[in-house]
Parts: C-alpha cells; structure tokens; sequence
C-alpha cells in the first residue's frame, strides 16, 4: 500500500458520518471508546525505557579491528525482546491514557464484572484485580480488542489527538532507543 492510499484510509477511519473527525473508536466487539489526547513527552518517554540493545562486537581478522555484529542469533532475540516490550508498553499507555469507554454492548461484560476475569486467571495469566487502570488496559486488550484493526483504530486516534505522527505511535521502531531510529 502506497502513503497515498494509506492516508485516505487513515481519514476515513476516523471521519464520522457528517464529516468531522471524530474522537469516537468503535471496536470490532461493538465496545465504542472515546479518545483523547495522552500526554506526548508520556509516550515518548515509555518507548525510551526501553532502549536498543548494544550491537556486540568480533575481531575482524581480515579488518584488522572491531566490528559490529548485527546478525548475532543473541542479539536479534535481545531486539525482538526490546521491541516487544517497547510495542506492549506503548500500547498500555496509549489505552490507559488516551482512551475512556463510552458504550459496551449489552450482555458483554464491563472491565469492573467479574466473569471477563474469571476467564483471565484461568488461562493461567496475573491479575491485579483491585487496581482499575490494570482492570481497564486489561479489560480493552483481552475482551474489547478483537483484531488488529481494533489496534490500529486506537492508535490512529490517540495518537492524531496527542499530536504524535501515527507512524510513530503504530510502530515502536520509530521512538528513539528503538533498533530503526539509530540506523
């Protein structure tokens, strides 16, 4: 997909049905959220806890020096353990800060129902049951999320209201600290 075609599709993501943009993010399970700005230097400043790792270094015999070593099996896991963790991150803080629920469909639970919960710890994951905001990223990420596209609505959003360019919030590569930014 071209940045052209890309564009219009971002647009009319968020375009409403009378032509103004619109705050609203309606999720694939029918759980509509509002979004709202989140604080930029915020979001910057959780990709920056996790900065790249450092290339590890071989003597090149033929170089007669040190030299990076960017195909190293180690170091590739160490990247894609940061980029996870970055990505993860960055998710839970455009959720918790740029988001607020607005409606849930009837019958499906609400981040403060017990059920959605119960399912949770029996698939054997942590819960920090009496913290709201771990019950709302939660909630959002493991009931109201359905698809990728659900993901990419979030950021979209959140990031167009927070002023953060929706390149740089869909991808954690784009932070600083991330493997592509210092390349």
């Amino acid at each position: 997909m071209d940045k052209k075609q890309e564009t219009v599709e971002i647009v009319a993501d968020v375009i409403d049905g009378n032509g103004h943009v619109s705050d609203l993010i309606t999720l694939s399970s029918g759980v509509v959220l509002r979004g709202k700005s989140a604080p930029p230097l915020t979001l910057i400043k959780v990709m920056a806890r996790f900065p790249r790792p450092p290339v590890p270094m071989y003597f090149n015999k033929t170089m007669g020096r040190e030299v990076e070593n960017p195909d190293d099996p180690d170091y590739v896991a160490r990247v894609q353990d940061q980029q996870t963790q970055s990505s993860n991150a960055m998710l839970n803080a455009l959720i918790l800060l740029g988001t607020e629920l607005v409606e849930v469909p009837k019958k499906f639970p609400k981040p403060e129902d017990n059920s959605w919960l119960e399912e949770w710890s029996e698939i054997g994951m942590d819960a920090k049951p009496d913290s709201p905001s771990w019950r709302y990223i939660t909630w959002v990420t493991f009931k109201a999320v359905l698809s990728k596209e659900d993901l990419d609505l979030i950021q979209k959003v959140v990031g167009r209201l927070s002023g953060v360019p929706d390149s740089a919030v869909r991808s954690a590569e784009e932070f600083p600290g991330s493997d592509k930014a210092d390349r």
